[in-house]
C-alpha cells in the first residue's frame, strides 16, 4: 500500500512537473521579434511607390504641377509612418539577435556607406515655405520626432529607425516640391537617401525569417 501510495506520488509530481514545464514554454516571454510577412510586403509596396514617384518627378518638375503629386507624397509618408510603427510594436530583440542583426546591416553599410541624415533645421525650412507658396499659416515649431539618440536606438528595431528617416527624407522632397519644383539632382540624391534606408529595413526584416 505505501510503495503504491509512494508511485502514485512520484507520478503525480511528474506529471505537475510536466505541465508547469509546458505552461512556461507556452508563457515564455519572446525576446526576438517575429518576422512579419506583411510587414515585409507593406515595405516592398511602398518602395514600389516611391520609386514610381522618383520616375514621374526624376526629369524635374514645376511647382505649378505639385497638386497633381501631393497626394503620393502623402500616402507614401503615411504608410512609411505607419509600417514603422508596426515595426516597432513587437517585442525587443535580445541582445544576441541584435548583434546578428547590426552585423548584417553593417556589411549592407559596407556597400552603401550611410547617408547624412536629414535635419529638422532641413523639414523646418522647407515645411515653411510650402506653407507660404500655399498661402496657409507656417506650422509652429514642435519637438524633434528624429531618431532617438544613440544610446536608446538598439531598443528599436532598425527598420523602424530606416521607416522612419523614408518618411522624413519623402516630407523634405515634397514640401520642397510644394515651394519651387524640383530638377533632376534634388530628386536624385532623395532617392539614393531613401534607397539606402528602404533595403536597410528590408535587410533587417528579412534577416529575421532566418
Amino acid at each position: 500500500m505505501t510503495r503504491n501510495r509512494s508511485r502514485y506520488r512520484r507520478s503525480a509530481w511528474l506529471a505537475a512537473l510536466l505541465s508547469a514545464l509546458a505552461l512556461c514554454t507556452a508563457c515564455t516571454v519572446q525576446l526576438a521579434p517575429p518576422y512579419d510577412a506583411s510587414l515585409v510586403n507593406g515595405i516592398r509596396g511602398v518602395s514600389n511607390d516611391i520609386m514610381q514617384l522618383y520616375a514621374s518627378a526624376g526629369m524635374g518638375v514645376s511647382k505649378t504641377t505639385f497638386v497633381e503629386r501631393a497626394g503620393q507624397y502623402n500616402a507614401i509618408i503615411g504608410r512609411a509612418d505607419a509600417l514603422a510603427l508596426q515595426s516597432q510594436s513587437r517585442p525587443v530583440a535580445d541582445s544576441a539577435l541584435r548583434d546578428k542583426a547590426d552585423q548584417a546591416i553593417k556589411q549592407r553599410l559596407a556597400i552603401s556607406p550611410l547617408p547624412k541624415t536629414v535635419s529638422d533645421d532641413a523639414l523646418a525650412l522647407a515645411a515653411g515655405e510650402c506653407a507660404d507658396a500655399r498661402h496657409v499659416p507656417r506650422t509652429p515649431a514642435l519637438p524633434s520626432f528624429g531618431p532617438p539618440p544613440a544610446n536608446t536606438q538598439p531598443q528599436l528595431p532598425a527598420s523602424a529607425l530606416a521607416l522612419a528617416q523614408v518618411s522624413r527624407a519623402i516630407a523634405l522632397l515634397r514640401d520642397t516640391d510644394c515651394a519651387h519644383g524640383l530638377n533632376g539632382a534634388q530628386v536624385a540624391a532623395n532617392k539614393g537617401y531613401v534607397t539606402h534606408f528602404m533595403s536597410e529595413a528590408l535587410v533587417y526584416e528579412t534577416f529575421l525569417q532566418q
